[in-house]
């Protein structure tokens, strides 16, 4: 029995699912979320290889004569430039490891991605894999085998974004340098998360890596700048780091000299930071935490959103084989609208809180079972929105009621090696969310006047819970070949009413109530996958079918925005979605990258919409296609290539018209019944490491990108107009053509 833990060198922070292969055997092991690992071995000489995204990896020889208590420290990969690598896991981890449906990036593959106006965003290389697409041109919100963005749980260091845009969504609130790697779950979601239905994005924020000395990284664009700093406090017990950025298109306005462009604003900020802190071998705590803010205003509108996200873990050891990771985190999302103009003046305000609380516990029970355990509990406060008006001398006031809720899990899950070939995931989760007063709920209309029933504050008045089992299981037929599958059921109790594909800031998100039902989901997914040439190729064809229960949509021509009776607006449904995801990835060598093509299909059923007949839904796009390519010219140079295809999106067109009282009114088809023309765009860029002297503390390289190299005019709104003559025609509106960038980054 050889077992251990794998480490940051510099902070002894644990590594949390690192690779540990051994070449005499063909094989590897994942370690567990605390980077734990256990192996069962014969006696014998056998070479380690370990390997963790962003770190070095080492090669050690053991000799196993009994049982060994091992512990492997890593050191970070700095380097800014070099050769994409699609994974830093070696060997055929892929193959093995016994989970599927699940992308890693690393902000080193990340930044070598062409970009836009200068800004590596995550979110947009998540859009470049098999399965995920972009709900629109140009922003940074995503569908995932078929569901909207409200169905993905975003969480940067267990605490919970629930929106992810910058201007208007065009970039994500991930500054790249405050960001370690990212993971994406399409389905197989672990046990111990819960409470969205497509998929989890788990963001990790930088690793705390350079503990001996002040240092940094940061760059300067065209639309932005950023830096981050990072430092010792105590040296070997504590260090932090510190990350700033900031778009400055506001501070060119005032060039302009027209006073109302001189007087408008738009840009954002952000802020992230880490500190963390060994109390001893057994006990680490660490702290971090996000806060961003954009805003907009001109002469008539002034507009603030914004994401607050703190966490605080503790990591304890309590022997080599049981652990526990707890935290505690905080979540804030809200808005302002204010606008003034003569007839019209008012504010409008809108937010969502969430506290919460985790204990996740693993157990290396022996050395065929890892045994993960746990309970978790948010407090969530929606404010749907409070709103004053000044409507031509006459004052109107809007008040949504707000509302409580707590979502609460226990789960367990075990990760159990059958047979050589043979191992299984599997695992429980039991959730439940409760209503929670002081507030008012629709109850029915009494003629045209809505009636409601109060709750009184600290009342439970409603609940739903709901048992939700996750399966895994993956057969190695050798060391390159492995078929896998997965079952999971899952719940949704919170929902994002946009009446946009694309989203907006002002969408609002409400909880289930005894008018709404918790969104449900269940996901059959089966693949095949294939190392070939010694492990540099890969391959992978996913298959996937859900079913989605109580699926919510708005009725034709809903009223939203300031709406407090919004439950007649929704109807509840049932939808399914289906598809095939094809991957080939190139690891190594001076060319790396992917080609991918998914095949899926979305439809939805709702009682009063279209007739009660089959429509697709928002996101049905069958066909997609990305082409992701990187090529190490030289060391010091490197060209990056993408490209990019999707079926258009459908839409609801008018197809007549009639006339009533000298006003022409149109006559929509049935839902989603068109689809707008197909989407594609190529971008490229150049990477140019500036350092001739690698022996300088202060290294520099320059990234030179296009965005929409041959000028695409994708279709972002497609618009009907009326001619004076009462006759109708189609118009277009795009966002982007040819855009280039530059930017300059540096460390020190």
């Amino acid at each position: 029995m050889v077992e251990g833990l794998i480490k940051d060198k510099s902070t002894g922070e644990t590594l949390p699912e690192s690779s540990l292969y051994i070449k005499e055997l063909h094989t590897g092991i994942t370690a567990n979320a605390s980077g734990s690992y256990r192996i069962s071995l014969a006696v014998g000489s056998y070479t380690f290889v370990i390997s963790y995204i962003s770190y070095k990896t080492i090669e050690q020889k053991v000799e196993v004569k009994s049982s060994l208590k091992l512990d492997f420290n890593l050191e970070s990969e700095r380097e800014m430039l070099g050769a994409a690598v699609v994974s830093s896991e070696r060997k055929n981890i892929n193959i093995t490891r016994n989970e599927m449906s699940v992308e890693k990036l690393n902000m080193k593959q990340i930044r070598l991605i062409p970009i836009l106006m200068g800004e590596v965003d995550l979110i947009k290389a998540l859009q470049l894999l098999p399965g995920v697409q972009a709900t629109a041109e140009g922003t940074s919100g995503f569908s995932v085998r078929g569901g909207s963005p409200d169905q993905n749980l975003i969480l940067l260091d267990d605490a919970t974004i629930y929106n992810a845009s910058h201007m208007m969504g065009f970039f994500s609130v991930f500054n790249n340098d405050a960001i370690n790697d990212i993971k994406l779950y399409k389905g197989d979601i672990p046990s111990a998360y819960g409470g969205r239905l497509s998929s989890l994005l788990e963001v990790s924020s930088h690793e705390l890596t350079d503990v001996e000395k002040l240092s940094g990284t940061g760059g300067i664009g065209i639309i932005s700048s950023r830096l981050m700093l990072e430092s010792p406090i105590t040296k070997g017990k504590s260090s932090f780091f510190l990350a700033g950025r900031r778009t400055y298109a506001d501070l060119f306005l005032k060039l302009s000299s027209d006073e109302d462009i001189h007087n408008s604003a738009i840009y954002f900020y952000d802020l992230n930071g880490k500190i963390n802190y060994n109390i001893n071998k057994n006990n680490r705590i660490y702290l971090s935490g996000y806060w961003g803010n954009d805003r907009f205003s001109n002469k008539e509108t002034k507009m603030d959103f914004g994401n607050l996200a703190a966490t605080l873990r503790w990591n304890h050891l309590f022997s080599d084989k049981f652990f526990l990771n707890l935290s505690v985190s905080l979540s804030r999302y809200d808005y302002t609208l204010k606008g003034e103009t003569p007839s019209l003046s008012g504010i409008w305000k809108a937010g969502i809180w969430g506290v919460g609380g985790r204990a996740d516990f693993s157990w290396l029970l022996n050395a065929s079972n890892t045994v993960r355990f746990g309970l978790s509990s948010v407090y969530h406060k929606f404010k749907p929105g409070n709103a004053n008006a000044l409507i031509q001398d006459s004052e109107y006031e809007v008040n949504i009621p707000h509302t409580q809720g707590i979502e609460s899990a226990v789960f367990i899950q075990n990760q159990q090696q059958v047979s050589d070939k043979l191992s299984l995931k599997y695992g429980i989760r039991a959730t439940i969310f409760q209503n929670i007063g002081p507030t008012r709920v629709f109850s029915h209309y009494e003629g045209d006047l809505a009636v409601f029933n109060s709750y009184s504050s600290g009342k439970i008045f409603n609940h739903y819970w709901n048992i939700e089992p996750r399966f895994g299981a993956v057969y190695v037929f050798n060391d390159c070949l492995s078929l896998k599958a997965s079952y999971a059921h899952t719940n949704q109790f919170l929902h994002l009413l946009s009446t946009s594909t694309a989203g907006s800031p002002l969408d609002i998100w409400m909880p289930v109530n005894p008018n709404i039902k918790p969104q449900t989901s269940d996901q059959l997914a089966a693949g095949v996958f294939r190392n070939f040439s010694d492990n540099m190729f890969e391959a992978s064809v996913e298959t996937y079918y859900k079913n989605f229960g109580n699926v919510i949509d708005f009725k034709d021509h809903p009223n939203v925005f300031g709406n407090d009776v919004i439950e007649p607006e929704l109807y509840e449904g049932k939808g399914k979605s289906y598809g095939l995801e094809l991957m080939v990835r190139k690891n190594e060598g001076a060319l790396t990258g992917w080609v991918s093509y998914t095949w899926s299909r979305v439809f939805r059923t709702v009682e009063g919409i279209n007739e009660n007949k089959q429509y697709p839904a928002p996101f049905d796009k069958p066909n997609n296609i990305n082409v992701v390519l990187n090529y190490a010219i030289s060391k010091r140079v490197s060209l990056g290539v993408t490209w990019v295809y999707a079926s258009g999106q459908p839409v609801t067109f008018p197809e007549g018209r009639y006339e009533f009282q000298g006003d022409y009114i149109p006559i929509y088809s049935g839902r989603n019944k068109y689809r707008i023309p197909a989407y594609h765009r190529m971008d490229a860029s150049v990477n140019i490491d500036l350092n001739k002297n690698k022996n300088k503390r202060w290294k520099s390289e320059l990234n030179i990108s296009v965005y929409n190299l041959y000028g695409r005019k994708n279709p972002w709104i497609i618009n009907f107009r009326t001619d004076d003559d009462g006759s109708q025609y189609a118009q277009m509106t795009y966002l982007f053509s040819f855009i280039p960038s530059i930017t300059y980054n540096f460390r020190f």
